[in-house]
């Protein structure tokens, strides 16, 4: 007997020892993971001549099955009501059936009425059974659906140039299954690559995602375009999504290092020539020049420039106003409006350079040897007259 006792004794020690040595999700049940439900505090203000919340029919509620309703219900006439939301769809009646039905007590000023929804989905009526006509409303339980997005969901692309977007699936209501992908140019001329995953498996309260490419093949007018993307289940139901598209055509500019430029006769000056890529646009731009008046030697080293999309390209203006030869005349000085223009294709843009022939405050300057001349003139002079004043001062007095 006294062995028995041992024993037992020396099992439950035991037993009681690898309990303390095992996890503790082995000796308690796992808690079962509650699906998460919204609580939606809701106003309704009833009255017979007036209905819900001020308006016939009242305000829609939308909510998720599974989700908790908390109703303040208050009577805006002091008379009766009862709220009532015609689950089994028997139609609006004063005896509704509340082991089906929502049902609120009667109420003739104030109360509280709470409830869970545990039906649907579906498009409910909701109602005073007081009241039959002038108190409804639709209340509706949505099923589970998708919802569809694009990023980005607008592009600026040149002639010739493509990008990418991603198409994402975002489960609703605990929606899963498939989804296929198909897309449409608006106006049409825009072309899309295949989707990356199509169809799209959607997982319940997850996302899903496809990409696809957009391209603008070249010659494709300048507008603005939108790229449609639909996404449809077996359930023939379905969403879409938008990218807008702007298209625009490959461009460059043409500016000079200064507007203006100033040169001594028979002497020489440049200004830089800086040409800019737009949209994308790459290849060769010639240079020309006019000017208002024949006169001066405009040249450009170089000629024309290889104008890539990754950065400006220069070609150097040299201006001269000098003579070209012994028996030429000289340049004419006054002002002169030179027009640079670039060419590739069809594509043309100017810049103008304001340039003067002698000083900077236009024709008619004097050259030079005049000015030279004048000045010693006028030195010449200055010094007849001190010699003369000097001669008509009177003697000094011993």
């Amino acid at each position: 007997m006294m062995l028995l006792r041992k024993v037992l004794l020396i099992g439950m020690l035991a037993f009681f020892l690898i309990g303390l040595m095992l996890p503790s999700s082995i000796l308690t049940l796992s808690s079962i993971p509650k699906a998460h439900a919204a609580s939606h505090p809701i106003r309704l203000t009833g009255a017979f001549y007036s209905g819900w919340n001020g308006s016939n029919p009242g305000p829609t509620i939308t909510v998720t099955k599974g989700d908790t309703v908390s109703l303040t219900l208050v009577s805006g006439d002091n008379a009766p009501h009862t709220f009532i939301i015609d689950v089994d769809k028997d139609g609006v009646v004063a005896s509704s059936n509340c082991s089906m039905d929502k049902c609120s007590q009667q109420f003739t000023n104030t109360v509280n009425y709470q409830f869970t929804v545990d039906f649907g989905p579906g498009t409910y009526t909701y109602y005073c059974s007081v009241h039959l006509t002038s108190m409804i409303g639709t209340f509706i339980v949505p099923g589970p659906d998708y919802g569809v997005s694009s990023n980005p969901s607008s592009l600026t692309l040149s002639q010739g140039a493509n990008s990418n977007s991603t198409v994402s699936i975002t489960s609703l209501n605990n929606f899963a299954g498939s989804v296929t992908l198909s897309s449409s140019s608006s106006p049409p001329g825009l072309q899309t690559s295949s989707f990356s995953v199509n169809p799209v498996m959607v997982p319940p309260s997850g996302i899903a995602k496809s990409n696809f490419t957009i391209s603008v093949p070249v010659g494709t007018p300048p507008a603005s375009y939108s790229i449609t993307v639909t996404a449809k289940n077996s359930t023939a139901f379905s969403h879409s999504t938008t990218v807008l598209v702007t298209v625009v055509m490959p461009d460059f500019k043409i500016s000079l290092s200064s507007s203006s430029l100033t040169i001594a006769p028979g002497s020489s000056g440049t200004v830089i020539a800086t040409l800019t890529s737009l949209n994308g646009f790459s290849g060769t731009v010639s240079l020309t020049s006019t000017l208002s008046s024949s006169g001066p030697q405009v040249l450009f080293s170089p000629t024309s420039v290889m104008l890539s999309s990754s950065g400006p390209a220069s070609s150097t203006l040299s201006v001269s106003a000098a003579t070209s030869g012994a028996y030429s005349n000289p340049v004419p000085q006054g002002n002169y409006q030179v027009n640079v223009t670039g060419t590739r294709g069809l594509l043309v843009h100017s810049a103008t350079l304001a340039l003067t022939i002698g000083s900077s405050s236009g024709a008619g300057a004097l050259p030079a040897s005049v000015i030279i001349g004048i000045g010693v003139v006028s030195a010449v002079a200055v010094v007849a007259a001190i010699v003369y004043i000097l001669r008509r001062r009177p003697s000094a007095k011993m």
